[in-house]
């Protein structure tokens, strides 16, 4: 079989491009080189997926790994390009000249990318891009044929569904992510995948800086109590931030009674139960009535845009509880993952007063 260095910038769009390489003649090496991929989780999903498929197929693929501040410079000046236009062409050169370069290393004589896939590129773009690349070396010539023709389009669409592969709704930078337009059950599973990728570290890491933040808010400074919750493992980490200000404000916690959140005094990790819906570390005693005295509602949310808007996990439990507490400021807090350009909502949806 001739061989053949295989750009691949996800399952999706490689999944039909492998299948026929097999099936006529060409034993294709995947090469993992996308560093315009946004944010961090994004690009780790879609590495292990296609990572899983060539496992399946019985192929190497080479990780060129990620700097996605040296992608930042190489787009400098092009972020307000549209996409298909003038910052697509560069980021194509970056990704396929690095594509090129290890073909060149690594003995091989040609090229192709899964770039000629996705509805969202041109193709003459990608030609251009991988032509211009083969051009440095030489001996190396990029293959420009059209992956979309032939019936590979639609097979596209049935490997996706075979396989169940994560099938992402923009092209990968943080640009393009301005354009995509997720209904709640797509936002859901998207960000629950995001999330089942980022390791304990990670997730202390950002939560820590979260708080860091807010810490130097001057809303959480003024107040003295403080509507909080006890985060589950897919949730901003609060634990140790309620610890260490303990001492110095007064923390209430939700208790799910019911279809409804009541309001509770934290009193102490010892006082804390498994709540009966979720399991989730309730106070015990009575609900707090008067909630005039919280001015601050720190919110955990599934998603939140930047202008405020929330999503929560579909069971409206938030925005029935926040209605009591008008007075205070909602404070929505999220892994970077969790941020979209445009949250879907509906009427029924409380927004932040600003998110974190």
């Amino acid at each position: 079989m001739e061989k053949v260095l295989l750009h691949t910038c996800c399952a999706p769009c490689s999944g039909a491009i492998i299948e026929w390489m097999l099936a006529n003649g060409y034993k294709p090496t995947i090469y993992y080189c996308n560093p315009n991929i946004y944010p961090f989780e994004e690009y780790q999903v879609r590495k292990q997926e296609c990572s899983r498929y060539a496992a399946a197929q019985g192929l190497e693929i080479v990780d060129a790994d990620y700097d996605h501040a040296e992608w930042q410079c190489c787009v400098k000046g092009l972020e307000g390009e549209p996409e298909r236009g003038a910052r697509c062409l560069e980021c194509f050169k970056m990704r396929l000249l690095s594509t090129a370069r290890y073909a060149s290393e690594h003995g091989f004589t040609l090229f192709t990318s899964t770039l000629d896939s996705s509805r969202w590129k041109r193709h003459d773009q990608i030609v251009e891009a991988g032509q211009w690349a083969a051009a440095q070396f030489s001996g190396l010539t990029f293959w420009d044929k059209n992956w979309r023709q032939g019936g590979l389009q639609e097979r596209r669409s049935q490997i996706i569904k075979e396989q169940d592969f994560y099938n992402q709704r923009y092209c990968g930078c943080e640009f393009s992510m301005s354009a995509m337009h997720d209904d709640k059950k797509m936002a859901r599973q998207r960000i629950k995948r995001l999330i089942s990728v980022m390791t304990p570290e990670q997730k202390a890491a950002q939560s820590a800086a979260i708080w860091k933040r807010l810490e130097q808010n001057q809303v959480f400074n003024n107040a003295t109590d403080i509507l909080i919750y006890w985060s589950m493992d897919d949730e901003v980490q609060t634990p140790a931030f309620i610890e260490k200000w303990a001492t110095s404000k007064r923390f209430y916690l939700p208790s799910i009674q019911g279809d409804d959140l009541v309001v509770k005094r934290h009193a102490g990790i010892s006082t804390l139960t498994p709540g009966q819906s979720f399991s989730i570390p309730e106070p015990t005693g009575e609900p707090v009535q008067d909630l005039s005295h919280i001015t601050l509602v720190i919110v955990p949310g599934r998603a939140f845009d930047a202008q405020g808007n929330r999503m929560g996990r579909g069971r409206g439990f938030y925005d029935r509880l926040l209605p009591q507490l008008p007075h205070a400021v909602k404070a929505g807090v999220c892994f970077d993952c969790q941020k979209l350009p445009c949250v879907p909502t509906d009427d029924n949806d409380i927004k932040m007063d600003f998110v974190i």
